[in-house]
């Protein structure tokens, strides 16, 4: 600014500041930021984005109920659909009721065609089953939740998790079949189903079927094994160990140690077959006890017999065979009393399925003689009737007592008839081989209870009493002998020592009498020969008759006891040398 008008003073010096430059003034832009605004700004606009891209790629959040949040960790625990993350577990909170667990999950939005209506989900932790041993990955990475994505177009946000893991996940390649079982045995879901040893398949699910008098096995035959599963397929039972006695021997049969562990099936096509095309899925087979009954020849439509027994059918069961010159041509189903008016007896009735099949060609010509199979096969069994066949229980096993019915032709059989018309004819039957044999053991006991054998006893023990007192008897005099042979010893060896003594001497005599014979020959003449030989002979005799009595003297020095037994006869047969 500058000062009120006043005159200059010219004798005065001008200031120093007036030399200055006079400033001018701008007015200050109050909408003008600092540069240190700029990263705060850039945070909040890229925060501001990721948010937004967040909102808009975020998928459904959803809420699946298990029975326990053990392995489940919120912000952690992934949630996977083949192994891919699609999901996280965003928290875990207990259920209403206090009984469950609700996990919500939040899923990405590119996965968002999940959440529908047949969805399944799972926890994966490490498992030991019939399957075998599963989610061992989880160890080192933690527990996961599991996806099987559904097929429905319905939109769904609550599930229920499932507490074991499906084994058969939608779209795995393979095919479904349902198995007809009377019984389910070892089957559990997750046993292996083999195929010439190969495992090929598994059990995926069993339930009783309406009448609930049988039960449905859903199986599963994995990819590229499905096709050998055709139309003439015939699955059995492969659990446990298969033992057969016959005529070849023993025989072990069983597909592996798990299928002995933990239960198994097998299936193969019978040789005698046909060529038949590939099984639809969801197809029905009937499950077989073993592995012999499948492969059996189809037996067609049974023919219900009846047979009535006048004795006691102990060992004779459900199942036991009716058997015809060793071929089984039935089947035993039921053993029951009948009624009779007569209170002293009472029959028992047994009812069988009978296979004519088995029959072979003598059917087939029986059947082309009449309209229907079921009326050739009565007439049939009565012709058979007619020239004597009869059925008789007969035992199978004498260790166990097993009886089965056997079909034979019985010469002389009494004339019997066989009702063709009726329900179930009756099969005429004839005593078994067991009475007879029991009968026969009774006559046997009843004569043996006949037979004296106190007196055989008092006799027995009267001839033993004499025979000790006879062998008493000659024990005594064996005794006085021998007493006898050692008092006489001494004295007949000091006799034997004489004998020796005096051999001795006539010895050496006759060796002086041969030197002198020999110098005595050489001065004789020619004439005198004659004479020679005789002495020659004679002395020869005299030494031969020397050495018999040193043997003797020898003998008797040896057997004393001979003097008054005799001599011995000698083991080898020979004499003493003489």
């Amino acid at each position: 600014m500058s000062e009120p008008d006043r005159a200059p003073d010219a004798a005065a010096p001008p200031p120093a500041w007036s030399a200055l430059p006079e400033p001018v003034l701008a007015q200050q832009n109050r909408l003008r930021m600092s540069l240190v605004w700029i990263v705060p700004i850039v945070a909040v606009i890229i925060g501001a984005v990721l948010v937004v891209r967040t909102i808009v790629q975020a998928g459904p959040e959803i809420t699946i109920e298990f029975r326990s949040a053990e392995g489940i960790d919120p912000g952690r625990t992934e949630v996977r659909f083949k192994e891919v993350v699609v999901g996280r577990v965003k928290r875990v909170r207990l259920g209403s009721d206090r009984q469950k667990v609700q996990v919500t999950v939040s899923l990405d939005k590119s996965v968002a065609n999940i959440a529908v209506d047949d969805t399944r989900f799972w926890v994966v932790r490490p498992r030991i089953g019939t399957g075998g041993v599963t989610g061992l990955g989880t160890l080192l990475s933690g527990a996961y939740i599991a996806a099987d994505a559904g097929a429905s177009e319905e939109a769904r946000r609550e599930f229920t998790g499932l507490d074991t893991p499906p084994l058969v996940l939608r779209g795995e390649p393979g095919r479904s079949f349902v198995l007809q079982a009377t019984d389910l045995g070892s089957l559990d879901v997750g046993s292996p189903v083999y195929h010439r040893g190969v495992r090929v398949g598994r059990v995926v699910g069993y339930a009783l079927d309406a009448s609930g008098k049988a039960l449905d096995v859903q199986v599963f035959i994995e990819s590229p094994h499905e096709q050998l599963v055709t139309q003439q397929s015939r699955f059995w039972n492969a659990s446990g160990i298969e033992v057969a006695l016959s005529a070849s021997g023993l025989t072990i049969n069983t597909q592996s140690m798990a299928s002995v562990l933990a239960g198994g099936l097998a299936f193969a096509v019978p040789p005698t077959a046909a060529p038949a095309p590939q099984a639809a899925p969801g197809r029905h087979f009937k499950l077989f006890a073993d592995q012999r009954a499948a492969m059996a020849p189809d037996d067609g439509e049974a023919l219900r017999v009846r047979m009535v027994f006048d004795q006691s059918l102990r060992g004779l069961e459900e199942g036991a065979p009716i058997d015809l010159h060793g071929i089984e041509i039935g089947t035993v189903r039921g053993v029951a009393p009948q009624p009779d008016a007569k209170a002293s007896r009472l029959p028992m009735e047994v009812v069988a399925d009978l296979r004519p099949s088995m029959l072979g060609r003598l059917r087939e010509r029986s059947a082309a003689a009449g309209s229907d199979t079921s009326g050739g096969d009565r007439r049939l069994l009565k012709q058979l009737v007619d020239r004597g066949l009869r059925a008789q229980v007969r035992s199978g096993n004498l260790l166990t007592g097993q009886l089965y019915v056997a079909l034979d032709f019985v010469p002389k059989a009494p004339r019997a008839t066989f009702d063709i018309t009726a329900d179930v004819p009756t099969l005429p039957t004839v005593p078994g081989a067991l009475n007879d044999v029991q009968a026969q053991l009774a006559e046997i006991a009843s004569r043996l209870s006949k037979v004296r054998f106190d007196e055989i006893g008092n006799e027995l023990q009267g001839t033993l009493k004499t025979v000790n007192t006879t062998g008493a008897s000659l024990q005594t005099a064996l005794t006085s002998a021998d007493t006898m042979i050692r008092q006489l010893t001494p004295e007949a060896q000091r006799a034997l020592v004489d004998v020796q003594q005096t051999l001795a001497t006539a010895q050496q005599t006759l060796t002086t009498a041969q030197q002198t014979l020999r110098s005595a020959d050489q001065n004789l003449t020619d004439s005198q020969a004659p004479l020679q030989r005789s002495a020659t002979q004679t002395l020869a005799e005299m030494q031969r008759a020397a050495q018999a009595m040193r043997v003797l003297a020898d003998y008797l020095q040896r057997n004393p006891e001979s003097l008054l037994r005799g001599k011995s006869a000698d083991p080898g047969g020979l004499e003493p040398p003489r």
